[in-house]
């Protein structure tokens, strides 16, 4: 090889140098330049970063994403001090199709509840219960003839179909259920067959019912009453507490179509109630001669209950 042919290859070998050095240089700032991505900046602290007015809103070379926060802790940090809150929306999918772990607002939760959060568990959506807001909720209405006799009276202890029996305690039964819901998910801790109500958790509920018959004739002489109570009883059965209401009647209406009135009574309380006690409506009555029984006023809105949990 002559010396001509040595120098040609010799420049030949250094343009080859030279290029690929450019090529392993482009690369490395080309892999640079999109490592780090800015919108409204031209040197972006962070793998991406947008600038706004505000502040920042960054993502770090971790994948935390950070709301007008430089160096975000969690996977979505919003903690900058100031209008760090952050908006989520409602939702008709189901708890099972959103997935647990899933947040929704819940606007219209129920009668006395105001909107609030709920998060899925996979199963069922779930409530953050507003502090200080009703969230148990029970109405029903008593459209039956059925009680059911619980101590010794007038009559036999047993059930009965025929309305009221006199002088004798018994529980108002067969209920038809409006409403069993805590803060908006439906619940069975009222029983409409029994009548009964199992507190899910410890705290005051506010409590009404009311009951009337059917008119008639007021003839028992003397000493006629009738009595709305509320019966509380801890979870093995012992009744812890019983709150009355006494409604008096004139000893002796007389007999005829004239003189029938309608006796009823109703019965509010506000009472403290630990996790699985039981509240209960029953009334006591006597406005009938021995035996006779007296049916309720099924006509609409005389016989209902309401539980509230305050």
């Amino acid at each position: 090889m002559n010396y001509k042919k040595r120098v040609v290859m010799s420049t030949r070998a250094k343009k080859i140098q030279w290029l690929a050095g450019a090529f392993i240089i482009a690369v490395f700032s080309f892999t640079h330049a999109v490592a780090q991505t800015g919108i409204g900046t031209l040197n972006p602290a962070n793998n991406s970063s947008i600038v706004t007015t505000g502040g920042n809103v960054v993502i770090d070379n971790t994948g935390k994403l950070g709301v007008l926060v430089a160096n975000p802790i969690t996977a979505i940090d919003l903690r900058s001090g100031t209008n760090g809150s952050f908006a989520v929306g409602m939702t008709d999918q189901t708890a099972s199709e959103a997935g647990a772990g899933a947040l929704r607002y819940n606007p219209n939760p129920a009668i006395g509840v105001k909107g609030y959060m709920e998060y899925s568990d996979g199963t069922n959506w779930l409530g953050f219960f507003p502090f200080g807001k009703p969230r148990i909720v029970v109405m029903a209405e008593k459209t039956t003839q059925n009680t059911y006799v619980f101590e010794t009276g007038a009559v036999a202890i047993g059930a009965y179909t025929t309305g009221m029996p006199p002088r004798s305690s018994a529980y108002l039964t067969h209920w038809t259920e409006k409403l069993d819901s805590d803060s908006g998910t439906p619940t069975n801790n009222f029983d409409p067959a029994t009548g009964e109500f199992i507190a899910p958790r410890a705290g005051v509920y506010f409590a009404t019912f009311t009951f009337a018959l059917a008119d008639n004739n007021v003839n028992t002489g003397g000493n006629n009453q009738t009595e709305a109570i509320w019966e509380v009883r801890n979870p093995g059965g012992t009744i812890t507490q019983r709150v009355k209401t006494n409604n008096g009647y004139p000893s002796d209406t007389g007999s005829g179509p004239t003189n029938v009135v309608k006796v009823g009574s109703a019965c509010t309380v506000s009472v403290y109630l630990n996790q699985g006690d039981k509240l209960r409506p029953f009334s006591w009555v006597s406005v009938s001669f021995g035996t006779d029984m007296r049916l309720f006023d099924v006509s609409g809105g005389y016989n209902v209950l309401t539980i509230v949990e305050q």
